[in-house]
């Protein structure tokens, strides 16, 4: 198999990559500066983030290796740059807003902060999980700028799973937390895709059977 197309592809993947780790390590290092934690919160959500996070690691096969190269598959290089590539710039964009308009309120693992905050602007007037939201971005960015069904199924995978394991804890724990501002906020926002919240959609069922 030819891959001497995959050359700009690995270097570009590969700046992605650190760029990437560089902006998640930036905001990590500032947040865990100025919060301390109030409630460690529920312990289930560890294992989803640590798979995500070795998932991760796994990326950097495709740019240093060629031990991922089995699992590539065919896709137009103008689709992989246009499609593949455009997706990873809106994922980086979207993630960075997100981490923004966390501020310190940040953290990877389930947690609320002495003088937590609801944060609802930003990213978060849209949906409520907009971390996750460009996560999934990433990844089928991912799988299509690297057509590699390998890395890109995994990091797919281990996102899915992360997202299934704690969003219903995380949002058990902003409602103990917050009460009814959270219930409501979540009677307005949708967890991943905006415009599709609960109240829109009770409006939209009655408009059916009046």
């Amino acid at each position: 198999m030819d891959l001497s197309p995959e050359t700009p592809f690995r270097l570009v993947f590969g700046f992605f990559w650190l760029l990437n780790t560089f902006t998640r390590s930036y905001f990590q290092m500032k947040a865990s500066k100025s919060r301390k934690v109030a409630n460690p919160g529920p312990s289930a959500g560890k294992l989803g983030f640590r798979l995500l996070a070795v998932s991760y690691l796994v990326l950097v096969l495709y740019p240093v290796s060629p031990w991922v190269d089995f699992a590539h598959f065919d896709l137009p290089l103008w689709f992989r740059w246009t499609i593949g590539g455009g997706l990873l710039v809106v994922y980086l964009v979207f993630f960075v807003w997100t981490h923004v308009a966390l501020g310190r309120h940040w953290s990877g693992l389930l947690e609320v902060h002495e003088d937590h905050a609801l944060i609802t602007s930003g990213p978060f007037h849209y949906v409520r999980h907009p971390m996750y939201a460009s996560f999934f971005l990433a990844t089928f960015g991912v799988i299509v700028f690297t057509a590699n069904w390998f890395i890109g199924g995994l990091y797919f995978l281990a996102t899915v799973f992360m997202y299934a394991s704690r969003v219903s804890l995380e949002e058990k724990m902003m409602v103990d937390t917050f009460g009814d501002a959270y219930r409501e906020y979540m009677e307005n926002t949708s967890r991943l895709i905006p415009g599709y919240s609960r109240k829109a959609s009770s409006t939209h069922v009655a408009s059916h059977h009046p």
